[in-house]
């Protein structure tokens, strides 16, 4: 795979994805725990909001500040790292700005949104419905602020959990755990201070790392991932586990010389998984079996010639039935040319 392109599509993926679903009747006590949520996503959109939270994935810990706000244009939010490397996230409505040291790249946005980081959640709660269910199970105090604690269930062992701690003010997450099928935490988020205020001022989305500071409106020249839309292609995923749709197939290419790599994204509407596919063209594969790393699960293989490499936040039996059911048949992609 293209290795330093990685990092900025698992980032531009905080833009989100979800796929469009159906609801089903609740009881009384998760149309409440629903209610909080659907709060919690309206919350996230539309304060202004900065503040400073800690995040930690297996062995890896890390201080990020969040920059939000909201107007007549629309949403903006900057998110950069405190330690270690510098790393920073620029996004303004359907564009993603991902700074990495010594590299800059851009991504568009697309037709699946969900509200923005810290927590993807699509805006229509009701679509997670079939496949998890919402219960408030407790309170407690986060950063010095009230909270009520929700719990979002899978029904079955394809997907993880969450518990959302959510400001009993505002409904903004203050908290945030992904639990695996025994309730053990594999990535957690807490804020340490958060302030909503009535406005951010422009100048607080403009980035130090560039002269100009970057922004998803004037970004610099500088190398970036260039991704379109793929109508007909040789692959093909068979018998997905029940819930994930396919929401986004797009070729992403550094230059006209290289092999371009397919990108498929299927989503449940909580849950996101990538499918990266590239020509080796001789060189060893990436990652051949399974792959941890904190709540990230990933299999790879080499098949016909390509690197086949699935990586998403869901169980390991996930991933690597997704790579099982992967199918390659260039006849397919003949016959649908002209």
């Amino acid at each position: 795979m293209k290795r330093k392109l990685l990092p900025c599509a698992a980032l531009a993926l905080a833009a989100g994805l979800s796929p469009a679903g159906w609801t089903q009747s609740a009881p009384p006590v998760a149309d409440e725990a629903k209610q909080w949520l659907e709060r919690m996503v309206e919350a996230t959109q539309s304060l202004n909001y900065e503040g400073t939270f800690i995040y930690v994935q297996g062995p890896h810990i890390e201080a990020m500040r969040i920059i939000h706000g909201s107007g007549p244009d629309g949403e903006r939010q900057r998110l950069f790292s405190l330690n270690g490397p510098p790393r920073e996230v620029v996004v303004a409505n359907n564009s993603v700005v991902c700074l990495l040291p010594k590299q800059q790249a851009t991504f568009a946005g697309n037709d699946y949104q969900r509200s923005p980081f810290p927590l993807s959640i699509p805006r229509e709660i009701g679509r997670l419905e079939s496949h998890y269910q919402f219960e408030i199970v407790g309170t407690d105090r986060i950063a010095g602020l009230e909270t009520r604690i929700i719990a979002i269930k899978p029904r079955d062992a394809w997907r993880f959990g969450y518990r959302l701690w959510l400001d009993e003010r505002n409904g903004m997450v203050l908290r945030s755990a992904l639990l695996d099928d025994h309730g053990r935490p594999l990535e957690q988020l807490m804020f340490t201070d958060l302030q909503v205020k009535p406005q951010i001022d422009a100048a607080a989305f403009q980035s130090p790392a560039l002269p100009e500071g970057p922004s998803p409106a004037n970004p610099v020249d500088t190398p970036s991932p260039a991704g379109e839309p793929v109508k007909e292609s040789a692959w093909r995923v068979e018998q997905l586990p029940e819930g994930f749709v396919k929401v986004l197939h797009t070729r992403l290419a550094e230059s006209a010389a290289r092999h371009p790599t397919e990108h498929l994204v299927f989503a449940d509407g909580l849950a996101t998984i990538s499918v990266f596919l590239e020509k080796l063209d001789g060189a060893p594969a990436l990652l051949q079996g399974a792959s941890q790393l904190g709540s990230m699960n990933a299999f790879g293989k080499a098949m016909e010639g390509y690197q086949v490499l699935v990586v998403g936040e869901v169980p390991a039996a996930t991933v690597q039935r997704i790579a099982a059911a992967i199918q390659y048949d260039p006849a397919q992609l003949k016959a649908a040319q002209p």
